[in-house]
């Protein structure tokens, strides 16, 4: 027999009639077949509990009031919200028949006025649920523009909809072609062959009317900061570059070993070319982005040598410091009428390897002057002392300080040596050197021929030059061991480090001058 959802609405309610009219209570509980049942509650006037009082002594977690039986609350639970019951009793009403028909009226209870009460409250009931179903709905067309209400079948396939458009139209996460300048990696110049690798200058704007880029202006003006307002630091003194100490102390270290009758035979040079790894055969990276002294000589290798382009436009560089210097003192005649003295010569170099009977195998250096006729030679015996290698990642080379020895030959022994043996290397050298006394310096430019002989199809010797090119600079050793003998007898703790400075500062120009022809 089926049963009307009307039916089964009424019998619940009947059932949460009765329940306010008798409470379960902790000393005289009453089950729910005694209620459905119509059984009459316990004499004892204080086991029932009317409806707006409180009860005396909390219930126990084990037994539960008919309203929490009737909305299956949990033990000890919170009791169910509206929401929460109003989808328990459309799970009740989605029941089977088979369960439901318990439920039947005409088998709980008996008597028409009862009935027909409930389904005036019943009636009004449901009138007050349609005003609030009518109000949400309201509510949520305004917040939807003024559409109708969208049901829980529409919403779901809107919200599919919406997803499958989102897969269509979504796009994967903008890749950059070049990183942005907070995400690059800075790249030293000698490595990326740019000096200015990793900094983007911003180009002017109208808006504000001035360039983003750095102040082209010098940040301390020597015109007004100098004995005014301005003092180099706190103590007036200032601090020697670590890099320059360390060569000071470098250098006077060897200096002190060498005894002063061989003082004349003394060359300190630098050397231009790249500090090469052993291992990787390319140029050394030791993670630093300054000027620094290389210690693990045993690792690396120092292969001379610069660029043609290089070597041409530091050549053309001292020429126009020369030219410049006597446009502007051509009428004072206080001031040398040069600033640089150039001595241009044509050598050819012979190396041997002279052994003599209980000695060790002496390298030999023969030098031929090839602008005299005839030709003149001098023999030299080369001792280097010590290297100490400059490694300079933002330039386009590094430097090496050699110190050495070089002992002439007596003039008579070098036909000698030259009849007994074979040149071991054959090198041509074409040096133009130019002189500048007030810095201690002599800067050389070598164009270097090699000779190598071949043997043609016919079985002719040939013989070709592979040129190269070398850059090196030398101290006058007179002005640096005076220095050197002041340090010691404490006349002058300072010239010393400061002709080591002044020698330096002129490889760092003309590297300098190198590297940024390499930017361009």
């Amino acid at each position: 027999m089926a049963v009307s959802v009307r039916s089964i609405l009424t019998s619940v309610h009947q059932v949460k009639q009765l329940h306010h009219r008798y409470f379960i209570t902790n000393n005289n509980p009453m089950n729910v077949g005694s209620i459905l049942n119509g059984d009459s509650p316990p004499d004892n006037d204080d086991s029932i509990t009317f409806p707006g009082q409180d009860s005396k002594q909390p219930p126990l977690h084990s037994r539960q009031s008919i309203n929490d039986l009737l909305n299956d609350s949990p033990a000890g639970g919170r009791p169910l919200n509206q929401v929460q019951k109003h989808h328990k009793v459309e799970a009740n009403l989605g029941a089977s028949a088979s369960d439901t028909s318990k439920f039947h009226s005409s088998d709980m209870l008996n008597g028409p006025s009862l009935a027909s009460s409930n389904e005036d409250e019943l009636e009004s009931v449901e009138k007050v649920e349609t005003v609030k179903q009518e109000r949400s709905d309201d509510n949520i067309g305004a917040k939807n523009g003024g559409k109708p209400p969208v049901k829980g079948n529409q919403l779901v396939e809107s919200e599919l909809e919406r997803i499958n458009k989102l897969k269509l139209t979504s796009k994967k996460p903008h890749r950059y072609t070049t990183p942005p300048i907070w995400a690059q990696e800075w790249i030293p110049p000698s490595q990326s062959g740019r000096r200015d690798a990793g900094v983007v200058f911003a180009a002017p704007t109208q808006e504000t009317g001035a360039s983003a880029t750095l102040s082209q202006k010098p940040v301390f003006d020597r015109s007004t900061t100098v004995s005014a307002d301005l003092e180099c630091l706190i103590t007036g003194v200032i601090p020697p570059q670590s890099v320059v100490r360390t060569i000071a102390e470098w250098i006077y270290a060897n200096f002190v070993e060498i005894a002063v009758e061989n003082r004349p035979y003394v060359e300190l040079e630098l050397k231009f070319g790249t500090i090469v790894d052993q291992v990787s055969g390319h140029r050394i990276d030791i993670g630093v982005s300054t000027e620094c002294i290389y210690t693990r000589g045993a690792e690396a290798r120092f292969e001379m040598g610069v660029h043609e382009v290089g070597w041409n436009d530091m050549k053309t560089f001292l020429g126009e410091l020369e030219k410049s210097y006597q446009d502007e003192n051509r009428k004072n005649p206080t001031k040398p009428r040069q600033k640089f003295s150039v001595l241009e010569t044509d050598n050819t170099d012979y190396f041997f390897l002279n052994t003599e009977r209980n000695e060790m195998p002496k390298k030999i250096r023969i030098t031929k002057d090839n602008s005299l006729s005839p030709p003149r030679y001098t023999g030299i015996l080369k001792k280097r002392l010590s290297d100490l290698y400059i490694h300079n990642p933002s330039s386009m080379y590094d430097l090496r300080l050699s110190l050495s020895l070089e002992f002439p030959i007596d003039e008579s022994s070098v036909e000698p040596i030259m009849r007994k043996n074979k040149p071991t290397l054959t090198r041509i050298k074409r040096r133009t050197s130019w002189r500048h006394p007030p810095t201690v310096t002599q800067f050389d430019f070598t164009m270097v021929l090699l000779p190598k002989t071949t043997r043609n199809k016919l079985g002719k010797n040939v013989t070709e030059h592979e040129n190269t090119h070398e850059l090196e600079l030398e101290i006058d050793t007179k002005e640096i061991f005076k220095g050197f003998d002041k340090i010691r007898d404490g006349s002058d703790t300072i010239r010393f480090e400061e002709l080591v400075e002044v020698f330096l500062n002129n490889a760092r120009c003309l590297n300098n001058r190198v590297t940024k022809l390499a930017s361009k």
